[in-house]
Parts: C-alpha cells; sequence; structure tokens
C-alpha cells in the first residue's frame, strides 16, 4: 500500500476532482518544464530535472488513466479511512468503510473481524494481472511491466504474479530479468507447475543463446586468422 500514500495530484499541481484533461495539460506543462535534455550541460541540474520528471511522469502514468485513477483513489481512500480508525481506537468500522471495503469476517473464528487487507490487496493485485493479460495481446509491454509490479508490490508472495511479470520480461527478451522472477515464484512454492515451466523454457533459451554466441566466436576467430594470413602475404 506504500505507493499510494504519495499524492500524485499534489505531484502534477492539480485538485483531486480535476477532469483527465486538466491532468494532462498539468503533466504537459510539468514535462516540458523538468525534461533533463533541457541542461545538457549543467549535470547537476540535469540529475535534478531527471528526478522530478520521472516522478511527474509516474504520477500521469496512474491518474493519467481513468482505471488505474479509481484503483488509486479507492486503495488512499480505505488507507485513510484505516488510519482514522487506528487514530480514534474504534473498531466498529461498519459505519465508517463501505461493503466492499469492510472488514470481512474471519469465520472459523467465531465470526471474529479482523483487518481485510490480505483480501483488498489480492482483489486489486488481480485487477492488474488480467490488466497485464490485456496489455500483452496488444503488444503494450511496458505498462503490462508496470502493472504485474503493482500486483507484485500489493502481493509479494503470490507466485502466480512473479510468473505473469516473468512472461513479460521474456517477450521482452529480458532473459536474466525473467529467470529472478521465476526463481522467486520457485522460492514461494518450489512446486508451483507454471514456475517450472517456464524454468525449463528460459534454460533451454539461454543455452541456445550462449551455444550460438560460442560459435560466433569462432568463427570470428577463424575469420581473424584469415585476414591476418593475407595481410602477411600481402
Amino acid at each position: 500500500m506504500q505507493e499510494f500514500e504519495e499524492d500524485y495530484y499534489a505531484t502534477l499541481g492539480v485538485e483531486i476532482d480535476a477532469s483527465q484533461e486538466e491532468i494532462r495539460r498539468a503533466y504537459l506543462a510539468l514535462a516540458k518544464k523538468l525534461h533533463p535534455d533541457r541542461f545538457p550541460n549543467d549535470a547537476e541540474q540535469r540529475a535534478i530535472a531527471q528526478k522530478e520528471f520521472a516522478k511527474v511522469t509516474r504520477a500521469h502514468d496512474v491518474i493519467g488513466d481513468s482505471e488505474r485513477r479509481g484503483e488509486y483513489d479507492a486503495l488512499r481512500s480505505l488507507a485513510k479511512r484505516r488510519s482514522e480508525i487506528v487514530s480514534t481506537g474504534s473498531f466498529v468500522v461498519s459505519s465508517i468503510i463501505p461493503d466492499e471495503e469492510r472488514l470481512h469476517l474471519n469465520e472459523s473464528e467465531g465470526g471474529e473481524t479482523k483487518p481485510g487487507d490480505d483480501h483488498i490487496n489480492v482483489k486489486w493485485a488481480n485487477k492488474h494481472l488480467m490488466r497485464a493479460d490485456e496489455l500483452l495481446k496488444k503488444k503494450r509491454f511496458s505498462e503490462a511491466e508496470t502493472a504485474m509490479k503493482e500486483a507484485i508490490r500489493l502481493v509479494p508472495n503470490e507466485p502466480r504474479y512473479h510468473n505473469k511479470l516473468a512472461e513479460v520480461y521474456l517477450v521482452r527478451g529480458w532473459k536474466t530479468l525473467a529467470m529472478t522472477e521465476v526463481q522467486t515464484a520457485l522460492r514461494l512454492d518450489g512446486t508451483n507447475p507454471e514456475a517450472r515451466s517456464l524454468e525449463v523454457q528460459l534454460k533451454s533459451l539461454m543455452k541456445d543463446n550462449s551455444a550460438k554466441g560460442s560459435a560466433e566466436g569462432k568463427k570470428k576467430g577463424l575469420m581473424q586468422q584469415i585476414k591476418e594470413i593475407l595481410n602477411k602475404k600481402i
């Protein structure tokens, strides 16, 4: 939930009820002002601009998209309500939190109310997973990667999310990063069939690439030798 503690509206300098067009205009103005290319000869100022540019870009990526903005607003609202509960010491929350965000009952413990953090996080993480699938179909790989990273931030111990991020990395040709996610999934569940399948696929690809690289190296070495022999004759 930590990423939702940042106020993206404040970052872009717009009101919470700003329209999508107002958010777009605010982002464009800031992006133009903060773009690192404006400081080609000032390394220090360029570094500052890069940091600020990344912040406003991240803010726009989230609230500039109506669907992601809805998720962001819902999670920030939930976090605020939980904070209010903690500060007041009140655990009678049915009148504070809507039904879809209410503390859920643990039936195995006689209906005792417990915080629904896991339930809410899994709900939104699964939304990111479905969104990533759609983005992959549209070949919007960077956005799919972002969606899965958000899912993992919400529920870090779910192998499915790491497997999906591995798939995104694999499609982008980033086999080492893909293997890292697969290994994480296997640490969480050593018998996970999807992770095992991805591991076999990645090892095969890496082996083929290694063999290809070795063959190209030998070919290059032979060509160099031939070139040296010809030069000597000349």
